[in-house]
């Protein structure tokens, strides 16, 4: 720690490397609190590196000295951060996570431990000085730079084809002239500590909702903290971007903008010192529109040809080359992730979004798609049938068709069906299947209700019960992407009268939550020994066991959710206002490779059902769940013909394609190892599991919140003649959540149907009254489920019924060919 490394050149001569770490100091001495180092670069031009300790902390500082006749010029001027983080240190216990924001004066890092005690370290740029670049050279001990000037490096990078567009600066010195650059290293005592220090230190806390990844018919709100008053709003598109001071509020700046420009959106806050900080924000489509958009394109995105063994795929796609893959053409992608195209979790994850996207929104190409899947890809090829040992076994990498052909009899071939984490994926996809044959009046399915949840079934049952006997692999041990659907599974079942099928399927699952309630340690393990995959699953159980308190004992399960929450947490982008860092998760390389992933949306679901459920501080909660939920939908190329079809990679064939995840480094590999330019993947990868955590947590909230006052997140909210007037935009409208000071009130609809699109949801202020219109597919006439119920004790009576006042489950009636009831309740 205290090197520096960086470019510099003298009048107009060439650009030299520097490089503190390499050169012995010119002079060392003592300070009184502290050591400083001068480094001689070149005749009169230097470097002196300074620590010194003082009672606000831990000062870092950088002298540039020009004692030449001619000016020089530093192109950059990094600042090495070898610190012990995860991803490099292997099993070290005491290696810590980054948390990084480099955009200008209001830059900042904190480090967290894995059990995320307090105090936690964090670094701050010294007044005048700001960070603008960062990067992690693979190689080198320097695990991580941060940049006071970096023009010469971006200009190298952005000539080498990358997409980064934040501003970068150089420093002129002029002969005799001396310069500082500088941080402050202090200790934080947790999230808001953290939130204080950075506004304390003049630099800009922001708060914002919905998100940064923001629906184009949503407004986003800013609450902006600094003890520097933000004095101008800088937009990158002013035609297109409106912003509206609102006042104050909590002793912060708030202000409403409204963008009308699809993809990236820059906004920067000018400080009245002179900072400035920029704001990175993603404007995509109307959410309800992106589903279709996804779902339409996965379905016409697949191989029809019988003569194949890969007959009915749902292929992957290169937006980059407009490709379609398949197992006789795997593009770039080589050596064994060639599974990628057919199995495991990204072959898995897009028929089980289409799926789940249809028994929300069913379209009958996208339904024949998934039947035609099933079909002939499916049972009896990926997933063996039940007139077959291993009845519902799902093979494995690399595809089901060499597995099966394979000479090897054992685990590595013929019996290569024991990966526990694609079982659920197909649970899933039967499960959905299930419900739009249950649900779905005038859509044509191929098999019947009772057989698609006879398979989700025998499919959820299997992920327990074949792994361990082929190879010992308890599916007790890990979290699972999807796996939440199994409750459901069990509840459709005792719905349907098959006790004896969800009883058993009950004491797999509830032994799996007794073992994570009780017994495991480490929440970041899974098939690689740190990882953020678990974080939807976990909180899954730990609503299971919570709901339960007969079975499971109240004290522990609380314990273990706010542990697996505080994990969830760790690992994901909070305090950093960029679309690629707030709500996403991290991996061990600390936002610096593949964020925006799959578990960013899924973990998105866990938070918000926790600040609905079980923490009464749930406001800041509430605020990132929204965002996660929203945060990888920054990943969908969708867009208008105006707007080219798409941000990232344009024309009307990539409408409605996908990246699989987000590369905030200027240049270098994504996971499946294809050169990246800093931005969306052009394959799809996983990410379409993400988008069933998006369904999932698709929700509209009403909330008086501490920093924004009365909000609709994920809504628009109206306020008109004592009555509040909600317009869901989450778009799944299905669930709405109400939390205005100790009041409460969740209306979730169980069936087939949604709140009306046209008119609003309204609630008096009290929440004692409601009414809204239900959209639902024309049919017999039959009864909806509906879910109403508050935590202030109180029990709902629909009106024009003569049932008595009820806290849950209201059976209302459908007439006949109707596709729109309305509906009106009071607490009582």
């Amino acid at each position: 720690m205290g090197n520096a490394a960086g470019t510099y050149r003298i009048a107009d001569g060439q650009w030299q490397r520097f490089e503190t770490r390499t050169q012995e100091p010119e002079d060392v001495k003592q300070t009184a609190n502290g050591l400083e180092a001068r480094y001689r670069l070149a005749p009169g031009i230097f470097v002196t590196c300074s620590f010194a300790l003082e009672a606000d902390g831990l000062r870092l500082n950088l002298t540039l000295s020009n004692e030449t006749a001619l000016p020089m010029e530093f192109g950059d001027l990094a600042l090495p951060l070898p610190i012990n983080m995860i991803h490099a240190a292997k099993d070290d216990p005491d290696a810590v996570l980054k948390h990084s924001f480099i955009s200008g004066r209001s830059s900042h890092i904190f480090w967290q431990r894995k059990d995320s005690l307090t105090p936690w370290l964090a670094m701050l740029p010294e007044k005048g000085a700001a960070l603008e670049y960062w990067d992690a050279p693979k190689g080198s001990p320097d695990l991580y730079r941060v940049f006071f000037h970096a023009a010469a490096e971006v200009a190298a990078v952005q000539a080498a084809g990358s997409r980064w567009r934040l501003p970068a600066t150089s420093l002129t010195l002029a002969p005799g002239e001396t310069a500082r650059r500088g941080v402050r290293f202090l200790l934080v005592d947790g999230y808001a500590a953290m939130r204080r220090t950075i506004a304390e230190h003049g630099l800009i806390d922001v708060e914002v909702v919905p998100g940064m990844t923001v629906p184009i018919d949503l407004d986003v709100t800013l609450s902006l903290g600094s003890s520097v008053s933000v004095v101008r709003l800088e937009p990158e598109h002013p035609a297109q971007t409106e912003w509206t001071p609102l006042g104050e509020r909590a002793g912060r700046k708030l202000v409403r903008l409204r963008f009308a420009r699809l993809g990236e959106n820059h906004v920067t806050l000018h400080q009245a010192d002179g900072g400035r900080t920029t704001l990175e924000f993603f404007v995509t489509e109307p959410v309800e529109t992106m589903i279709a958009k996804r779902g339409a394109f996965i379905a016409a995105h697949r191989h029809r040809d019988p003569a194949k063994w890969y007959d009915g795929l749902l292929a992957e796609w290169n937006m980059e080359s407009e490709t379609l893959l398949g197992p006789d053409n795997y593009d770039r992608i080589k050596g064994w992730r060639i599974y990628e195209v057919t199995c495991d979790d990204p072959g898995l994850s897009k028929p089980a979004f289409l799926a789940a996207k249809n028994a929300e929104y069913p379209v009958q190409a996208e339904i024949d798609a998934l039947d035609d899947y099933v079909e002939h890809f499916v049972w009896g090829g990926l997933q063996r049938t039940t007139e077959e040992q291993w009845p519902y076994a799902l093979y494995g990498i690399p595809d089901w068709k060499r597995n099966r052909d394979s000479a090897d009899p054992g685990d590595k071939g013929r019996k290569h069906f024991w990966r526990p984490y694609d079982y659920p994926h197909i649970a899933l996809l039967y499960f959905a299947l299930y419900r739009i044959a249950r649900d779905r009046h005038g859509f044509r399915t191929r098999l019947t209700a009772t057989d698609y949840l006879e398979r989700a079934f025998g499919t959820a049952r299997a992920m327990f019960v074949i792994p361990k006997e082929i190879i010992g692999w308890e599916a007790d041990s890990t979290g699972f992407y999807n796996e939440l659907v199994i409750p459901e599974v069990i509840e459709a079942l005792r719905l349907e009268g098959r006790m004896a099928q969800a009883d058993e399927l009950a004491g797999h699952w509830e032994r799996k939550v007794a073992h994570f309630v009780n017994e495991v340690d480490d929440l970041f393990a899974s098939e690689y020994a740190f990882d953020s995959t678990g974080f939807e699953s976990t909180q899954a159980i730990a609503r299971y066991a919570l709901d339960r308190p007969e079975r499971f004992p109240p004290e522990q399960a609380r314990a273990f959710a706010k542990r697996q929450m505080d994990a969830n947490l760790f690992c994901r982008g909070w305090l950093q206002p960029s679309y690629y860092t707030l709500g996403s998760d991290y991996r061990g390389q600390a936002g610096d490779a593949y964020t925006l992933s799959y578990m960013a949306q899924m973990g998105g679901w866990a938070i918000l059902d926790h600040a609905l459920n079980d923490t009464p501080d749930y406001r800041p909660l509430l605020r990132l769940g929204h965002a996660s939920a929203l945060s990888s939908w920054a990943l969908l190329n969708s867009g208008t013909p105006e707007s080219g079809y798409g941000y990232w990679y344009p024309g009307k064939a990539n409408d409605g394609g996908a990246g699989g995840g987000f590369e905030p480094a200027a240049l270098g590999e994504t996971w499946l190892d294809q050169p990246h330019r800093h931005g969306s993947w052009y394959y799809s990868c996983e990410i379409d599991l993400g988008f069933c955590g998006a369904l999932r947590a698709a929700a509209t909230s009403l909330v008086d919140d501490d920093l924004f006052g009365r909000i609709a997140l994920s809504g628009v909210l109206e306020e008109r003649d004592d009555q509040l007037l909600i317009h869901p935009r989450d778009g799944v409208r299905r669930r709405f959540h109400a939390r205005l000071g100790e009041l409460c009130l969740d209306i979730r609809l169980l069936d087939d149907g949604r709140f009306a699109s046209d008119t609003p949801i309204r609630v008096s202020p009290r929440l004692e009254q409601c009414a809204f219109e239900i959209d639902h597919s024309a049919g017999p006439a039959r009864t909806l489920r509906i879910h109403i119920a508050d935590r202030n004790g109180r029990r709902w009576k629909l009106a024009e019924s003569n049932r008595p006042p009820v806290a849950g489950v209201h059976a209302i009636v459908v007439k006949e060919g109707a596709q729109r009831t309305s509906l009106r309740a009071r607490a009582e």
